[in-house]
């Protein structure tokens, strides 16, 4: 186990001691598994220090020119689709018109 996470108080004054003034997802949950506490409150802790944490930026996808251009069902550019069979939509009509 690395010292800086054995507990908030040693992570909050490593981050003094090195100038950082954020810290990431992934340092909360090494402080969540290690000392037992939930990320809301690893977070709200580090926060009270003076701290922010750093903005999580969804993983960016890129299309080339190896791409498949026929992804409709599967694949980054894919739709989902689901939802049932639709029976529910037939019976009710059924039911209607009787």
């Amino acid at each position: 186990m690395e010292p800086e996470y054995e507990s908030v108080e040693a992570f909050a004054s490593f981050l003094m001691e090195d100038e950082q003034t954020t810290f990431s997802l992934g340092d909360v949950l090494k402080l969540a598994e290690n000392t037992r506490t939930s990320n809301p409150k690893i977070i709200h802790e580090l926060k009270s220090y003076g701290f922010k944490m750093e903005e999580r930026k969804p993983e960016k996808r890129v299309r080339g020119f190896q791409s498949n251009s026929h992804d409709r069902w599967y694949g980054p550019g894919s739709s989902k689709t689901h939802g049932g069979s639709g029976w529910e939509q037939i019976t009710g009509m059924a039911g209607q018109r009787g």
